[in-house]
Formats: structure tokens, C-alpha cells, sequence
């Protein structure tokens, strides 16, 4: 098949996408470090393996149960036990970039499709979700998904009823993943209410959304049945630490490259330009509807993420939101280019999205293994972040860049503090090799000969390195991770326990 009938053949486009997609996460899966997030997943997933407890207070369940299911496959293929755990991820990415390829395509064509995909995942933080075992790039896919199944349920010749059901069940599974989810069903809700004729097919799917969806949810949680109203109440209240307002929003948009950036709020603005003009025309006009459609999926999680209810804050909290920028953003590009210059639409369109993808693109390969470090122009980059007091890092994940440079070093037998990292991390690391088996891991600096001190951007980050430099009555580190002159993390080691 040439590269031009495949363009044009929505689903062998979304297959190769999926396809492409899985090999590039998979393969990158075991570049980033094990963030506190992650690690209280693994616990979850393989406690057993990593040493580590599952944590005290139960959440959504089903990316443990993804990352399980990936280990168990990955493990029996060989892989290490970072990248198997990783490889449910991947397999969502690849969800993600199938369906990003049809909502595309039905858009704007293969171009619409192609660029769709590349303003998804030329941002840096949408890349590093795929490559970790977080919940947030499966929710952003799962998302993708229940509007997918939900369009189809209003839109399709035959089948709506199925695609009701399946809009449901996979509205259920999106809730275990995070419960923040919820506000997606509002957002299908006012969907529906648009136009009569969509209020007249919206019923069933809305009921499957409604019903089905909480139903699954309890069958994937049985935990919720020992109290159902108190625990789902607590459940669904505000995540703890979690800001409110426009700082979580303003958070997130500066970690987003500006080409992007600026593509996400033209796509925005150019659909509520469409649907004004539609509201004032006779008629439902369906790609009126897809706008809407777009626009509310786009902001349920951001109002989730202002409101306080998403977990992780900042550009996790908000990550659901990116895909269905990103298709709105690239219809804006094909119909910029169109009505700019009709004559010359290609070269045009090839140029705009040049300028909005390759910043990500440089952003997303310079920042890797840490791309949860990333900081777009608006914010300086690292250094400008670090100054203006932003979160340096992922809850310690920068803890395991310096495991090389403590198996050269630290003598045998050393005993290593990893303050504030994940309690599975240290563990992860020895049993993939990448950790010398020799070294232990201490309870506090004052029974260690080497500490790794991850630099979150916190208070707490002193708090730790004051106590490494009393216990082991030195100030200067031994070796340092950074990115951008911007330091993550510090080695400290007792006299004599460095060679």
C-alpha cells in the first residue's frame, strides 16, 4: 500500500498509528525514572516483587491492574521489570493514537489525522505519560474512547444501541482510572442538549453513560462496597494538596510548548467561531455538533483540574484535555491554510505545522528521560521554572539517573538513603541490574554512606539535604543529575564510602 492510499484509508492509518506508537513507547519505556505516583502503582501491581506495601488509602484501580497485566506479559517476553510494567501504557498510547487517527481523519482527512497525532505527542509531558505507569495517558485514551463510542451512538446508521453500551462500559473503566472522569458524563450531557435532533438519540447512550458506567466502577472497585455513599463521597472530594483556580491551569499551559501552545487556542477559538456561525444558520449541522462535542471534551478535565478534583495538579491534571486540543488545533491549521492560500494549501499547511511541532519535538528529545521536567519558552524553560518556584520533577524520579553513577561508585556494601523517592524504586532498579545487588538501602542518613537527594523544587528538598550534610559531615556532592544547569539531584556519601 503507498504512503498516499494509506493517508487516505482511515482505518489501515489509525492501525499503523497504533502500531508505530506501541514500538516507540515500548522501546522508550525504560529511559524514566520511578516517580512516588508510579511507585504507589507498582506497589499495587506487583507489591510482592518490589518489597514495597500497597498504600494505605485505596485508589482507582484499574492502572494497577493495567501495569500488572503488562508486567505478566512483559515479564514472560523477557523484558525488565521497569519496562513490562510500562507496557500497558504503551498499549493505551496506542489507543490513543488509533482513535486520535479516526476523530482526525473524519475531521480534516489524512492531514487532519497526521497532525492530530503530532500535536498529541510532540508535547513533552503527553510523551513522558506514555512512558510511565501513571493513570493519566490511559485516561487521556479512555477519554478519547467514550467519545469516539458516543458519536457513533448518535451519528451511526446502525449499531447505537452497541455503541451506547460500549460508550457506557468504557465510561466505567475511565472512572477507574480517575474519578475526575465524572465530569465527562456532564459534558455529553450538554452535548446531547444542543440540538433536538441530537436529544433525540442521546437518551439510551446517556442512560448507558448514567448507569452502566458507576455499575462497572463498582465491579472493578469492590472496596466502594463496604461503605458505598461515604467512600465514593470521599473518593470524589478534592485531591488532597490539590490547587484551585487558574494556577493548576496556568501550571499545565506552561509546559506546553508555545507552537503548540498557540495551536491548542486557535483550534479552541476556531471551532466556537463555527459553532457561533452554525447556531445562526437553519438547521443541525453535524460538524457543528463535533465542535461542541470537542469543545465540552476539552473542558471537562479542565474544570475537573480547576475545581481542584484531579489528581496530580499542573500538566497531569489536565493531560485528558490534550488529544481533543489537539484534533480541534489541527483542523484550525488545514482550514488557516486553506482560506490563506488555496493555491498553495499544502506547502502552507506543511509550514504552519512545522513551526508548531518542531519546538516540541526539540522540548520532547532534550528532556529525555525526564520529561517530566520539561518547561515550555513561556515559562524560560527549566531554569526559568526552577526560578519562578515550579515542581522541578515527578515526586523524585530523577533519583533513578543517578543509580549508574552510585553502582560505579559507592564502595561494597554501601548502605543508600533515597529520601522521598518511591519506596519500589531502589527495588525496581536492583532487579532490572541496574542497581548493584551489594548495596542496601537505609532508613535515614544517619545509617547511610550515600544519599540521593531529589530536588522537587519543595521546602522539603532542604530539610533533606541539611540532614545528609550533618550525617555525613560533608556539603559537596559526588555527582549531580541535571537538566539545563538546573540540578534534580545530588549524591552525598560519607568519607571513605566513595571511590
Amino acid at each position: 500500500m503507498t504512503a498516499r492510499a494509506l493517508v487516505s484509508a482511515p482505518r489501515a492509518l489509525a492501525a499503523a498509528a497504533a502500531l508505530a506508537t506501541f514500538v516507540v513507547l515500548a522501546s522508550l519505556a525504560g529511559g524514566p525514572g520511578v516517580s512516588r505516583d508510579e511507585g504507589r502503582i507498582v506497589a499495587a501491581a506487583i507489591g510482592d516483587a518490589t518489597g514495597a506495601s500497597a498504600p494505605a488509602r485505596p485508589e482507582p484501580p484499574l492502572a494497577a491492574r493495567v501495569a500488572a497485566a503488562g508486567h505478566a506479559i512483559g515479564a514472560r517476553a523477557g523484558l525488565s521489570h521497569v519496562r513490562a510494567l510500562r507496557l500497558g501504557s504503551a498499549a493505551m498510547g496506542a489507543l490513543a493514537s488509533a482513535l486520535l487517527a479516526l476523530l482526525g481523519h473524519a475531521a480534516a482527512g489524512g492531514a487532519g489525522a497526521l497532525l492530530s497525532l503530532g500535536l498529541f505527542w510532540l508535547a513533552p509531558r503527553a510523551l513522558h505519560a506514555g512512558l510511565v505507569a501513571t493513570p493519566d495517558l490511559a485516561a487521556a485514551a479512555l477519554a478519547l474512547a467514550v467519545v469516539w463510542a458516543w458519536r457513533r451512538a448518535l451519528l451511526a446508521a446502525r449499531g447505537r444501541a452497541a455503541a451506547g453500551a460500549l460508550a457506557g462500559a468504557l465510561f466505567g473503566a475511565l472512572l477507574a482510572l480517575r474519578l475526575d472522569a465524572w465530569t465527562l458524563a456532564v459534558a455529553l450531557a450538554l452535548h446531547a442538549a444542543s440540538a433536538p435532533r441530537l436529544r433525540a438519540r442521546a437518551p439510551a447512550p446517556l442512560a448507558a453513560i448514567a448507569l452502566g458506567g458507576p455499575a462497572l466502577l463498582f465491579a472493578l472497585w469492590p472496596w466502594l462496597l463496604g461503605d458505598p455513599l461515604h467512600r465514593l463521597a470521599a473518593a470524589l472530594g478534592r485531591a488532597p494538596g490539590a490547587p484551585r483556580g487558574l494556577a493548576p491551569l496556568a501550571t499545565a499551559a506552561l509546559t506546553v510548548p508555545a507552537g503548540l501552545l498557540a495551536a491548542y487556542a486557535g483550534g479552541a477559538l476556531h471551532a466556537i467561531a463555527r459553532r457561533f456561525r452554525a447556531a445562526r444558520a437553519p438547521g443541525d449541522a453535524p460538524a457543528a455538533d463535533d465542535d461542541l462535542l470537542l469543545l465540552l471534551a476539552a473542558l471537562a478535565p479542565l474544570a475537573a483540574a480547576a475545581a481542584g478534583l484531579a489528581p496530580g495538579g499542573g500538566a497531569r491534571a489536565v493531560l485528558p484535555a490534550l488529544p481533543f486540543l489537539a484534533l480541534l488545533g489541527a483542523r484550525a491549521i488545514l482550514a488557516a491554510a486553506s482560506a490563506a492560500w488555496p493555491a498553495r494549501q499544502g506547502a502552507l499547511t506543511a509550514s504552519v505545522a512545522l513551526l508548531a511541532l518542531y519546538p516540541g519535538l526539540r522540548a520532547a528529545v532534550h528532556a529525555f528521560p525526564t520529561g517530566a521536567s520539561t518547561w515550555s519558552e513561556l515559562a524560560g524553560g527549566a531554569p526559568g521554572a526552577a526560578s519562578l518556584g515550579l515542581p522541578r520533577q515527578d515526586g523524585g524520579e530523577a533519583s533513578a539517573a543517578a543509580a549508574a553513577a552510585v553502582s560505579a561508585h559507592a564502595v561494597p556494601g554501601a548502605r543508600i538513603w533515597w529520601p522521598r523517592a518511591a519506596p519500589a524504586a531502589a527495588r525496581l532498579l536492583a532487579l532490572d541490574g541496574r542497581l548493584r545487588p551489594d548495596l542496601a538501602v537505609a532508613d535515614d542518613p544517619e545509617t547511610a554512606d550515600v544519599v540521593v537527594v531529589p530536588l522537587d523544587g519543595g521546602g522539603a528538598d532542604r530539610d533533606d539535604e541539611y540532614r545528609a550534610w550533618a550525617a555525613l559531615r560533608t556539603a559537596r556532592p559526588e555527582a549531580g543529575i541535571y537538566l539545563d544547569e538546573v540540578p534534580l539531584a545530588f549524591v552525598y556519601a560519607r568519607a571513605g564510602a566513595w571511590r
